[in-house]
Protein backbone atom coordinates (compact mmCIF):
# COMPACT_ATOMS: atom_id res chain seq x y z
CA UNK A 1 0.00 0.00 0.00
CA UNK A 2 1.19 3.41 -0.92
CA UNK A 3 2.52 4.96 2.41
CA UNK A 4 -0.26 7.41 3.39
CA UNK A 5 -2.65 6.32 1.31
CA UNK A 6 -5.14 6.29 4.30
CA UNK A 7 -4.74 10.15 4.51
CA UNK A 8 -8.01 11.98 3.82
CA UNK A 9 -8.27 15.80 2.88
CA UNK A 10 -9.64 18.25 5.21
CA UNK A 11 -12.83 19.23 2.48
CA UNK A 12 -13.93 15.27 3.16
CA UNK A 13 -17.77 14.75 3.61
CA UNK A 14 -19.38 12.19 4.38
CA UNK A 15 -22.24 11.30 2.20
CA UNK A 16 -25.62 9.50 2.61
CA UNK A 17 -29.00 9.52 0.94
CA UNK A 18 -29.19 13.62 1.15
CA UNK A 19 -27.16 14.20 3.20
CA UNK A 20 -23.30 15.56 3.29
CA UNK A 21 -21.82 15.69 6.50
CA UNK A 22 -18.62 18.06 6.97
CA UNK A 23 -15.83 16.34 9.20
CA UNK A 24 -14.50 18.04 11.87
CA UNK A 25 -10.63 18.34 12.08
CA UNK A 26 -8.78 15.33 12.78
CA UNK A 27 -5.31 13.65 12.84
CA UNK A 28 -5.97 11.67 9.76
CA UNK A 29 -6.60 14.86 7.92
CA UNK A 30 -2.97 16.79 9.38
CA UNK A 31 -0.32 15.55 7.14
CA UNK A 32 -3.11 16.06 3.72
CA UNK A 33 -3.55 19.62 5.19
CA UNK A 34 0.10 20.20 5.12
CA UNK A 35 0.52 19.23 2.02
CA UNK A 36 -2.54 20.37 0.17
CA UNK A 37 -3.00 23.59 1.70
CA UNK A 38 0.87 24.45 2.94
CA UNK A 39 -0.30 24.60 6.40
CA UNK A 40 -1.38 23.66 9.76
CA UNK A 41 -2.34 26.57 11.18
CA UNK A 42 -6.08 26.32 12.67
CA UNK A 43 -8.60 29.13 10.84
CA UNK A 44 -9.98 32.04 13.11
CA UNK A 45 -13.42 32.59 12.96
CA UNK A 46 -15.92 35.56 14.07
CA UNK A 47 -18.92 35.62 15.40
CA UNK A 48 -21.23 38.78 16.50
CA UNK A 49 -23.93 38.17 19.53
CA UNK A 50 -26.10 41.22 19.38
CA UNK A 51 -28.44 41.88 22.42
CA UNK A 52 -30.90 45.32 21.42
CA UNK A 53 -32.30 47.43 24.27
CA UNK A 54 -29.19 48.47 26.24
CA UNK A 55 -28.42 47.53 29.69
CA UNK A 56 -29.06 49.59 33.19
CA UNK A 57 -25.86 51.37 33.08
CA UNK A 58 -25.81 50.85 37.27
CA UNK A 59 -25.63 46.94 36.88
CA UNK A 60 -23.63 46.77 34.06
CA UNK A 61 -20.64 49.08 34.84
CA UNK A 62 -17.45 47.44 36.80
CA UNK A 63 -16.97 49.82 39.60
CA UNK A 64 -12.80 49.66 40.87
CA UNK A 65 -10.60 47.48 40.64
CA UNK A 66 -7.61 47.28 38.31
CA UNK A 67 -6.80 45.80 34.63
CA UNK A 68 -6.72 41.94 35.93
CA UNK A 69 -8.20 42.52 39.42
CA UNK A 70 -11.52 43.59 39.13
CA UNK A 71 -15.12 42.41 40.49
CA UNK A 72 -17.39 41.57 38.20
CA UNK A 73 -21.38 43.42 38.08
CA UNK A 74 -24.31 42.23 37.89
CA UNK A 75 -25.15 41.56 34.67
CA UNK A 76 -21.48 40.10 33.89
CA UNK A 77 -21.63 37.89 37.33
CA UNK A 78 -23.04 34.87 34.88
CA UNK A 79 -18.85 35.21 33.49
CA UNK A 80 -17.20 34.56 36.85
CA UNK A 81 -16.48 31.12 35.78
CA UNK A 82 -14.74 32.39 32.68
CA UNK A 83 -13.69 35.61 33.76
CA UNK A 84 -10.28 34.69 32.31
CA UNK A 85 -11.54 34.04 28.64
CA UNK A 86 -13.10 37.55 28.62
CA UNK A 87 -12.26 41.18 27.73
CA UNK A 88 -14.71 43.68 29.11
CA UNK A 89 -14.29 46.89 27.10
CA UNK A 90 -15.74 50.71 28.70
CA UNK A 91 -15.64 53.91 27.69
CA UNK A 92 -16.45 53.55 23.67
CA UNK A 93 -18.55 55.96 22.02
CA UNK A 94 -20.65 54.77 18.47
CA UNK A 95 -21.56 58.08 16.22
CA UNK A 96 -24.77 56.62 14.71
CA UNK A 97 -28.28 57.74 15.22
CA UNK A 98 -29.28 57.23 18.61
CA UNK A 99 -32.74 55.17 18.51
CA UNK A 100 -33.48 51.57 18.09
CA UNK A 101 -33.59 51.91 14.18
CA UNK A 102 -30.48 52.78 13.07
CA UNK A 103 -28.48 50.81 15.99
CA UNK A 104 -28.17 47.26 14.58
CA UNK A 105 -26.44 48.96 11.61
CA UNK A 106 -24.30 51.40 13.01
CA UNK A 107 -23.17 48.83 15.65
CA UNK A 108 -21.59 46.68 12.88
CA UNK A 109 -20.43 49.38 10.91
CA UNK A 110 -19.98 51.96 13.39
CA UNK A 111 -21.48 54.49 10.41
CA UNK A 112 -21.41 58.26 11.05
CA UNK A 113 -24.83 59.86 12.36
CA UNK A 114 -27.22 59.86 8.69
CA UNK A 115 -24.48 57.97 6.76
CA UNK A 116 -25.78 55.86 4.47
CA UNK A 117 -23.00 53.55 4.46
CA UNK A 118 -23.59 50.28 6.35
CA UNK A 119 -21.33 48.05 5.19
CA UNK A 120 -20.67 45.57 8.32
CA UNK A 121 -17.41 44.71 9.27
CA UNK A 122 -18.43 40.79 9.20
CA UNK A 123 -19.10 41.48 5.49
CA UNK A 124 -15.70 43.33 5.24
CA UNK A 125 -14.17 40.18 6.79
CA UNK A 126 -16.24 37.79 4.92
CA UNK A 127 -15.23 39.04 1.18
CA UNK A 128 -11.85 38.89 2.27
CA UNK A 129 -12.20 35.24 3.63
CA UNK A 130 -15.32 33.73 2.86
CA UNK A 131 -14.22 32.08 0.09
CA UNK A 132 -12.28 29.59 1.79
CA UNK A 133 -15.49 27.54 3.52
CA UNK A 134 -18.53 26.33 1.82
CA UNK A 135 -20.36 29.03 3.00
CA UNK A 136 -19.07 32.31 2.75
CA UNK A 137 -20.60 33.77 5.80
CA UNK A 138 -24.05 32.94 8.00
CA UNK A 139 -26.65 35.86 9.10
CA UNK A 140 -28.88 34.42 12.53
CA UNK A 141 -31.52 36.04 14.10
CA UNK A 142 -33.16 34.26 17.01
CA UNK A 143 -35.87 37.11 18.05
CA UNK A 144 -39.31 37.77 16.62
CA UNK A 145 -39.20 39.46 13.26
CA UNK A 146 -40.14 43.05 12.53
CA UNK A 147 -42.24 42.98 9.52
CA UNK A 148 -43.21 46.98 9.89
CA UNK A 149 -39.83 47.81 10.22
CA UNK A 150 -37.63 44.86 8.88
CA UNK A 151 -34.46 46.93 9.55
CA UNK A 152 -34.18 46.39 13.15
CA UNK A 153 -33.51 42.45 12.38
CA UNK A 154 -30.81 43.50 10.14
CA UNK A 155 -27.20 43.32 11.77
CA UNK A 156 -25.12 42.33 8.30
CA UNK A 157 -25.04 44.69 5.01
CA UNK A 158 -23.22 43.62 1.98
CA UNK A 159 -20.65 45.85 -0.20
CA UNK A 160 -23.47 47.59 -1.34
CA UNK A 161 -25.94 48.22 1.60
CA UNK A 162 -27.68 46.07 0.63
CA UNK A 163 -29.66 44.17 4.00
CA UNK A 164 -28.87 40.80 4.91
CA UNK A 165 -31.79 39.63 6.81
CA UNK A 166 -31.08 36.44 9.21
CA UNK A 167 -32.32 33.11 8.92
CA UNK A 168 -34.57 32.66 11.92
CA UNK A 169 -35.80 29.24 12.04
CA UNK A 170 -32.87 26.56 13.45
CA UNK A 171 -34.11 23.55 10.90
CA UNK A 172 -33.36 25.72 8.21
CA UNK A 173 -29.59 26.66 9.40
CA UNK A 174 -29.47 22.92 10.11
CA UNK A 175 -30.93 21.88 6.52
CA UNK A 176 -27.87 24.53 5.15
CA UNK A 177 -25.20 23.06 6.57
CA UNK A 178 -25.98 19.47 6.47
CA UNK A 179 -29.41 18.37 3.82
CA UNK A 180 -29.62 18.72 0.37
CA UNK A 181 -33.15 19.21 0.57
CA UNK A 182 -33.22 18.48 -3.32
CA UNK A 183 -32.15 15.53 -3.65
CA UNK A 184 -34.70 13.75 -0.47
CA UNK A 185 -37.77 12.35 0.01
CA UNK A 186 -40.30 12.93 2.66
CA UNK A 187 -38.83 9.60 4.08
CA UNK A 188 -35.58 10.37 4.30
CA UNK A 189 -36.47 13.86 5.72
CA UNK A 190 -37.66 12.78 8.57
CA UNK A 191 -34.28 10.86 9.58
CA UNK A 192 -31.55 11.89 11.84
CA UNK A 193 -28.67 13.03 9.19
CA UNK A 194 -26.62 10.25 11.05
CA UNK A 195 -29.16 7.87 9.67
CA UNK A 196 -28.02 8.72 6.22
CA UNK A 197 -24.31 8.83 6.98
CA UNK A 198 -24.37 5.57 8.98
CA UNK A 199 -22.30 3.55 6.71
CA UNK A 200 -19.99 6.12 5.67
CA UNK A 201 -19.05 6.95 9.38
CA UNK A 202 -18.65 3.32 10.67
CA UNK A 203 -16.65 3.00 7.27
CA UNK A 204 -14.49 5.80 8.54
CA UNK A 205 -14.32 5.29 11.92
CA UNK A 206 -12.73 1.62 11.33
CA UNK A 207 -10.20 3.36 9.71
CA UNK A 208 -8.81 6.26 12.09
CA UNK A 209 -6.81 6.56 15.65
CA UNK A 210 -8.29 6.01 18.63
CA UNK A 211 -8.14 9.84 19.45
CA UNK A 212 -10.06 10.31 16.15
CA UNK A 213 -12.95 8.38 17.35
CA UNK A 214 -13.11 10.00 20.26
CA UNK A 215 -13.64 13.06 18.31
CA UNK A 216 -16.38 11.56 16.00
CA UNK A 217 -17.96 10.31 18.85
CA UNK A 218 -18.06 13.87 20.41
CA UNK A 219 -19.06 15.54 17.36
CA UNK A 220 -21.72 12.44 16.55
CA UNK A 221 -23.47 13.11 19.82
CA UNK A 222 -23.17 16.90 19.74
CA UNK A 223 -24.95 16.74 15.93
CA UNK A 224 -27.70 14.47 17.97
CA UNK A 225 -28.22 17.02 20.68
CA UNK A 226 -28.72 19.35 18.28
CA UNK A 227 -30.98 18.03 15.97
CA UNK A 228 -33.34 16.94 19.16
CA UNK A 229 -33.06 20.78 20.90
CA UNK A 230 -34.28 21.48 17.43
CA UNK A 231 -37.55 19.29 17.76
CA UNK A 232 -38.10 20.03 21.46
CA UNK A 233 -38.15 24.08 20.38
CA UNK A 234 -40.94 22.75 17.83
CA UNK A 235 -42.41 20.76 19.86
CA UNK A 236 -42.77 23.49 22.92
CA UNK A 237 -43.94 26.07 20.68
CA UNK A 238 -46.94 28.44 21.49
CA UNK A 239 -50.46 27.01 21.07
CA UNK A 240 -52.13 26.48 17.93
CA UNK A 241 -54.67 29.25 18.75
CA UNK A 242 -52.35 31.79 19.15
CA UNK A 243 -50.14 30.24 15.82
CA UNK A 244 -52.60 31.13 14.20
CA UNK A 245 -53.01 35.02 14.88
CA UNK A 246 -49.55 35.27 14.75
CA UNK A 247 -49.45 33.89 11.46
CA UNK A 248 -52.19 36.46 10.48
CA UNK A 249 -49.66 39.57 11.07
CA UNK A 250 -46.37 37.53 9.59
CA UNK A 251 -45.75 33.79 10.12
CA UNK A 252 -41.99 34.59 10.93
CA UNK A 253 -43.68 35.36 14.14
CA UNK A 254 -44.45 31.24 14.75
CA UNK A 255 -42.06 30.81 17.42
CA UNK A 256 -41.49 28.38 19.95
CA UNK A 257 -39.58 28.93 23.42
CA UNK A 258 -37.27 31.48 22.91
CA UNK A 259 -34.60 30.07 25.07
CA UNK A 260 -34.79 27.01 23.52
CA UNK A 261 -34.70 28.78 20.28
CA UNK A 262 -31.22 30.57 21.12
CA UNK A 263 -29.61 27.59 22.57
CA UNK A 264 -30.34 25.89 19.33
CA UNK A 265 -28.92 28.69 17.55
CA UNK A 266 -25.50 28.54 19.52
CA UNK A 267 -24.98 25.04 19.40
CA UNK A 268 -25.73 25.62 15.56
CA UNK A 269 -23.00 28.33 15.57
CA UNK A 270 -20.41 25.57 17.41
CA UNK A 271 -20.71 23.09 15.12
CA UNK A 272 -20.17 25.52 11.69
CA UNK A 273 -16.94 26.71 13.23
CA UNK A 274 -16.45 22.91 14.29
CA UNK A 275 -16.74 21.71 10.41
CA UNK A 276 -15.55 25.24 8.85
CA UNK A 277 -18.60 25.46 7.38
CA UNK A 278 -17.74 29.18 7.89
CA UNK A 279 -15.78 31.42 9.50
CA UNK A 280 -18.29 34.67 9.52
CA UNK A 281 -21.22 34.32 11.86
CA UNK A 282 -23.76 37.19 13.45
CA UNK A 283 -26.94 36.47 15.47
CA UNK A 284 -28.90 38.67 16.76
CA UNK A 285 -30.27 36.94 20.13
CA UNK A 286 -32.41 40.41 20.55
CA UNK A 287 -33.58 43.37 18.75
CA UNK A 288 -32.92 46.71 19.76
CA UNK A 289 -37.03 46.90 20.01
CA UNK A 290 -37.36 43.52 21.37
CA UNK A 291 -41.31 42.71 21.97
CA UNK A 292 -40.06 39.09 22.97
CA UNK A 293 -41.51 37.99 26.63
CA UNK A 294 -39.34 35.86 28.48
CA UNK A 295 -41.94 34.33 30.30
CA UNK A 296 -39.82 30.50 29.85
CA UNK A 297 -37.81 32.49 33.27
CA UNK A 298 -40.39 33.80 35.00
CA UNK A 299 -40.65 37.49 33.25
CA UNK A 300 -44.13 38.13 31.86
CA UNK A 301 -43.21 41.27 30.33
CA UNK A 302 -41.55 42.78 26.78
CA UNK A 303 -38.19 43.27 27.22
CA UNK A 304 -38.17 47.03 25.42
CA UNK A 305 -40.77 47.82 27.70
CA UNK A 306 -38.87 47.27 30.71
CA UNK A 307 -35.49 48.64 29.49
CA UNK A 308 -37.65 51.77 29.83
CA UNK A 309 -36.74 51.78 33.45
CA UNK A 310 -35.96 55.14 34.79
CA UNK A 311 -39.32 56.52 35.30
CA UNK A 312 -40.52 53.09 36.62
CA UNK A 313 -37.34 51.10 38.74
CA UNK A 314 -40.09 48.57 39.81
CA UNK A 315 -39.08 47.05 36.04
CA UNK A 316 -35.29 46.78 37.25
CA UNK A 317 -35.61 43.37 38.22
CA UNK A 318 -37.09 42.04 35.46
CA UNK A 319 -34.84 44.24 33.29
CA UNK A 320 -31.74 43.42 34.74
CA UNK A 321 -32.98 38.90 34.62
CA UNK A 322 -32.99 39.66 31.13
CA UNK A 323 -29.98 40.85 30.52
CA UNK A 324 -28.01 38.08 33.24
CA UNK A 325 -29.91 35.39 30.82
CA UNK A 326 -28.23 37.37 27.70
CA UNK A 327 -24.91 37.15 29.36
CA UNK A 328 -25.27 33.76 30.40
CA UNK A 329 -25.69 32.68 27.03
CA UNK A 330 -22.18 34.21 26.04
CA UNK A 331 -20.77 31.98 28.79
CA UNK A 332 -22.87 28.91 27.01
CA UNK A 333 -20.80 29.46 23.67
CA UNK A 334 -17.49 30.16 25.19
CA UNK A 335 -18.09 26.71 27.35
CA UNK A 336 -19.04 24.81 23.95
CA UNK A 337 -16.10 26.41 22.17
CA UNK A 338 -13.65 25.55 25.02
CA UNK A 339 -15.20 21.85 25.11
CA UNK A 340 -13.66 21.05 21.45
CA UNK A 341 -10.17 20.14 20.02
CA UNK A 342 -9.32 22.48 17.30
CA UNK A 343 -6.04 20.98 16.06
CA UNK A 344 -3.51 21.43 18.89
CA UNK A 345 -6.15 24.24 20.84
CA UNK A 346 -9.30 24.51 20.83
CA UNK A 347 -12.10 26.11 18.71
CA UNK A 348 -12.65 28.87 21.56
CA UNK A 349 -8.74 29.63 21.17
CA UNK A 350 -9.29 29.67 17.47
CA UNK A 351 -12.41 32.02 17.81
CA UNK A 352 -13.30 35.74 18.33
CA UNK A 353 -16.60 36.48 20.00
CA UNK A 354 -18.02 40.32 20.15
CA UNK A 355 -21.01 40.10 22.28
CA UNK A 356 -22.78 43.48 23.32
CA UNK A 357 -25.57 46.13 22.41
CA UNK A 358 -25.79 49.15 19.73
CA UNK A 359 -27.22 51.66 22.51
CA UNK A 360 -25.90 51.48 26.58
CA UNK A 361 -28.39 53.10 28.46
CA UNK A 362 -31.85 51.71 27.35
CA UNK A 363 -33.54 54.51 28.51
CA UNK A 364 -31.77 56.83 26.60
CA UNK A 365 -31.10 55.06 24.22
CA UNK A 366 -27.50 56.80 24.46
CA UNK A 367 -24.53 55.44 22.66
CA UNK A 368 -21.60 56.60 24.46
CA UNK A 369 -19.58 53.94 26.50
CA UNK A 370 -20.96 50.90 24.53
CA UNK A 371 -21.54 47.53 26.42
CA UNK A 372 -19.27 45.60 25.25
CA UNK A 373 -17.47 42.04 26.09
CA UNK A 374 -14.82 40.47 23.70
CA UNK A 375 -13.66 36.94 24.32
CA UNK A 376 -12.18 34.05 22.00
CA UNK A 377 -8.47 34.22 21.83
CA UNK A 378 -8.31 35.48 18.35
CA UNK A 379 -5.38 32.44 17.46
CA UNK A 380 -3.22 33.84 20.16
CA UNK A 381 -3.47 37.46 19.15
CA UNK A 382 -6.08 38.62 22.21
CA UNK A 383 -5.34 39.11 25.46
CA UNK A 384 -8.13 37.99 27.97
CA UNK A 385 -9.04 38.09 31.52
CA UNK A 386 -9.08 42.15 31.81
CA UNK A 387 -11.42 44.84 32.11
CA UNK A 388 -9.89 47.75 30.09
CA UNK A 389 -11.92 51.60 30.64
CA UNK A 390 -10.52 54.12 28.40
CA UNK A 391 -9.64 57.08 30.17
CA UNK A 392 -10.84 59.04 27.05
CA UNK A 393 -13.48 58.06 25.22
CA UNK A 394 -12.52 56.06 22.09
CA UNK A 395 -14.48 55.69 18.77
CA UNK A 396 -16.23 52.30 18.28
CA UNK A 397 -15.05 52.44 15.13
CA UNK A 398 -11.27 51.64 16.49
CA UNK A 399 -12.24 48.42 17.99
CA UNK A 400 -13.89 46.84 14.81
CA UNK A 401 -10.86 47.83 12.88
CA UNK A 402 -9.05 45.82 14.99
CA UNK A 403 -11.06 42.97 15.04
CA UNK A 404 -11.27 43.23 11.12
CA UNK A 405 -6.98 43.40 11.45
CA UNK A 406 -7.33 40.21 13.80
CA UNK A 407 -9.32 38.46 11.18
CA UNK A 408 -7.16 38.89 8.77
CA UNK A 409 -8.24 42.18 6.69
CA UNK A 410 -5.69 44.85 6.08
CA UNK A 411 -7.98 47.80 6.17
CA UNK A 412 -6.84 50.86 7.16
CA UNK A 413 -11.02 52.00 8.60
CA UNK A 414 -14.44 51.38 8.70
CA UNK A 415 -17.28 53.97 10.23
CA UNK A 416 -15.96 56.56 12.45
CA UNK A 417 -12.58 55.23 13.18
CA UNK A 418 -9.08 56.91 13.60
CA UNK A 419 -6.97 53.71 13.66
CA UNK A 420 -6.53 50.53 15.60
CA UNK A 421 -7.59 50.17 19.56
CA UNK A 422 -4.88 49.99 21.72
CA UNK A 423 -5.35 47.28 24.87
CA UNK A 424 -6.94 44.64 22.79
CA UNK A 425 -3.94 42.72 21.29
CA UNK A 426 -1.35 44.09 24.49
CA UNK A 427 -2.20 44.93 27.92
CA UNK A 428 -3.50 48.72 28.33
CA UNK A 429 -2.19 49.60 32.04
CA UNK A 430 -4.21 52.58 32.08
CA UNK A 431 -4.89 54.31 35.60
CA UNK A 432 -8.26 53.62 37.52
CA UNK A 433 -10.61 56.15 36.65
CA UNK A 434 -12.13 58.20 38.79
CA UNK A 435 -9.56 58.74 41.27
CA UNK A 436 -10.49 60.86 44.48
CA UNK A 437 -8.00 63.92 44.49
CA UNK A 438 -9.62 65.18 47.43
CA UNK A 439 -11.76 67.97 45.61
CA UNK A 440 -15.39 66.39 45.86
CA UNK A 441 -17.16 68.56 48.06
CA UNK A 442 -19.91 71.37 48.22
CA UNK A 443 -18.00 73.76 46.73
CA UNK A 444 -20.29 76.81 47.53
CA UNK A 445 -24.19 77.50 48.99
CA UNK A 446 -26.39 80.26 49.74
CA UNK A 447 -29.75 80.64 51.01
CA UNK A 448 -31.14 78.77 48.48
CA UNK A 449 -28.63 77.40 45.77
CA UNK A 450 -25.57 75.08 46.27
CA UNK A 451 -22.94 73.77 43.95
CA UNK A 452 -21.38 70.25 44.60
CA UNK A 453 -18.46 68.23 42.92
CA UNK A 454 -18.84 64.26 43.55
CA UNK A 455 -18.91 60.95 42.38
CA UNK A 456 -22.71 60.63 41.24
CA UNK A 457 -24.07 56.65 43.10
CA UNK A 458 -27.47 55.24 42.51
CA UNK A 459 -29.10 52.07 44.55
CA UNK A 460 -30.50 50.36 42.35
CA UNK A 461 -32.37 48.16 44.89
CA UNK A 462 -34.56 51.53 46.23
CA UNK A 463 -37.79 51.70 44.41
CA UNK A 464 -37.42 55.73 44.18
CA UNK A 465 -37.01 56.78 40.92
CA UNK A 466 -35.92 60.21 42.49
CA UNK A 467 -33.33 59.28 44.57
CA UNK A 468 -29.20 59.99 44.23
CA UNK A 469 -26.30 60.24 46.32
CA UNK A 470 -23.07 62.24 45.29
CA UNK A 471 -20.46 60.85 47.18
CA UNK A 472 -17.87 63.33 48.73
CA UNK A 473 -13.98 63.07 50.04
CA UNK A 474 -15.14 62.69 53.79
CA UNK A 475 -17.08 59.46 52.43
CA UNK A 476 -20.42 60.91 53.22
CA UNK A 477 -23.49 61.31 50.90
CA UNK A 478 -25.23 64.64 49.78
CA UNK A 479 -28.83 63.29 48.62
CA UNK A 480 -30.46 64.19 45.14
CA UNK A 481 -34.20 63.95 45.01
CA UNK A 482 -35.24 65.81 42.08
CA UNK A 483 -38.58 64.74 39.48
CA UNK A 484 -38.39 62.84 36.81
CA UNK A 485 -38.70 65.50 34.34
CA UNK A 486 -35.99 67.21 35.77
CA UNK A 487 -33.71 64.23 35.13
CA UNK A 488 -34.56 63.60 32.05
CA UNK A 489 -34.33 67.08 30.90
CA UNK A 490 -30.43 66.97 32.13
CA UNK A 491 -29.92 63.20 31.24
CA UNK A 492 -29.06 63.48 34.71
CA UNK A 493 -29.28 59.44 34.64
CA UNK A 494 -26.16 59.12 32.42
CA UNK A 495 -23.70 60.77 35.24
CA UNK A 496 -24.18 57.75 37.44
CA UNK A 497 -20.68 56.21 38.35
CA UNK A 498 -18.95 59.39 36.86
CA UNK A 499 -17.89 62.52 38.42
CA UNK A 500 -19.60 65.71 37.91
CA UNK A 501 -20.31 68.99 39.16
CA UNK A 502 -23.84 69.73 40.29
CA UNK A 503 -25.94 72.68 40.87
CA UNK A 504 -29.46 73.04 42.27
CA UNK A 505 -31.98 74.20 44.74
CA UNK A 506 -31.98 72.54 48.32
CA UNK A 507 -33.57 71.88 51.43
CA UNK A 508 -32.54 71.75 54.56
CA UNK A 509 -33.73 68.69 57.61
CA UNK A 510 -31.73 69.55 60.74
CA UNK A 511 -28.36 69.38 59.22
CA UNK A 512 -29.09 67.57 56.78
CA UNK A 513 -28.79 68.92 52.92
CA UNK A 514 -30.82 67.58 50.10
CA UNK A 515 -31.05 68.91 46.26
CA UNK A 516 -34.94 69.01 45.08
CA UNK A 517 -33.81 70.59 41.89
CA UNK A 518 -30.94 70.48 39.40
CA UNK A 519 -30.08 73.55 37.03
CA UNK A 520 -26.70 72.04 36.25
CA UNK A 521 -25.20 68.79 35.67
CA UNK A 522 -21.42 68.94 34.31
CA UNK A 523 -19.33 65.66 34.16
CA UNK A 524 -15.53 66.40 34.98
CA UNK A 525 -13.32 65.63 31.63
CA UNK A 526 -10.75 63.23 32.31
Amino acid sequence: MRRNSYLIPRRTLLRGAGVSLALPLLDVMAPAISSAESTTDAPVRLCVLYKGCGVNPHSWDIVGGAETDFELSRILQPLSAVQDDILVLGNLDNQGSSDHMDAPGTFMSAAKHKERNRYSFDQRIADHIGSETPIKSMQLTADNVWKQHPWLNILSYDNKNQPLRGQHDPQAVFDLMFKDTSRMDRQNELLSILDGVKEASSSLSRKVSARDKRVLEQYFDSIRDVENGIHQARQNSRTADLDTKLSDIDPSLKVGNLGERIKAMLDLITLAFWTDSTRVISCMLANTNSRSHYDFMGVDAEFHYVSHHVRNKKVLPAYDKINIWHTGQLRYLIERLKSISDGNSTLFDNSLILWGSGIKHGDYHSLTDLPLVVAGGGGGQVQLGRHVRYPRAQPYGNLLLTLMNIMGSDATGIGDSTGRLPGIMEKANFEPANPDDGSWKIVKSDDNTLTAKGLLRISIEADDVEYYQLRLSDRSDLEIRIPFMNNHKLRFDRCVGKVVTVTGRYKVDGEKKTIVALTKAELEQP
